[in-house]
């Protein structure tokens, strides 16, 4: 998803032309994969602070966050951070899970919360000119940035609460 990312950050410049971007890179591996998509996409010119590791404190410092699903969606909804989530893998993969799936969420946000509070943008609809709106309107819209850190702080208080059993018990009939 580097490359999505990348032209999605090029998108947001041009819109918002004083933002700045944190990556937080968990290996060495990804690293040399982000900086790869850098070259490719000629981007260095975009502004942005490659991290190693030090995901929690780009979060923590972040006014919003554009996040591939997963755990690092959960990390942010503890930041109550407004996010917009995204995806995509293999065509055939998507086809297989997309039969699989047995609610309409991806992301441990909004299965937690049983609602879709926290946008998702998966495979096709993860374009960098959908993504990039995606974070313009958590960015701007004034509901989104009163409403959902409430939405979010209720997930926190509810997993304070048994944290693992409550997880697990969110995550069970996703996976059947």
């Amino acid at each position: 998803m580097a490359g999505i990312f990348i032209r999605t950050a090029r998108l947001l410049v041009q819109q918002i032309p004083e933002v700045a971007f944190l990556v937080p890179l968990v290996s060495r591996e990804t690293r040399e994969i982000f900086e790869a998509a850098l070259y490719r996409e000629h981007a260095a010119d975009l502004p942005l602070t490659v991290l190693f590791g030090h995901a929690r404190d780009a979060i923590a410092a972040s006014d919003a966050v554009l996040v591939a699903s997963g755990t690092a969606t959960l990390e942010a909804a503890l930041y109550k951070k407004p996010m917009v989530i995204t995806y995509r893998m293999a065509e055939l993969t998507w086809r297989l899970m997309s039969r699989m799936r047995r609610q309409p969420w991806v992301g441990l946000p909004n299965i937690i919360a049983g609602e879709y509070i926290v946008p998702e943008l998966l495979q096709d609809d993860a374009t960098p000119e959908n993504l990039a709106q995606a974070m313009l309107n958590v960015l701007s819209d004034p509901v989104v940035r009163e409403r959902l850190p409430q939405r979010l702080r209720s997930i926190h208080l509810a997993l304070r609460q048994n944290a693992a059993d409550k997880a697990a018990q969110a995550i069970m009939p996703w996976l059947g």
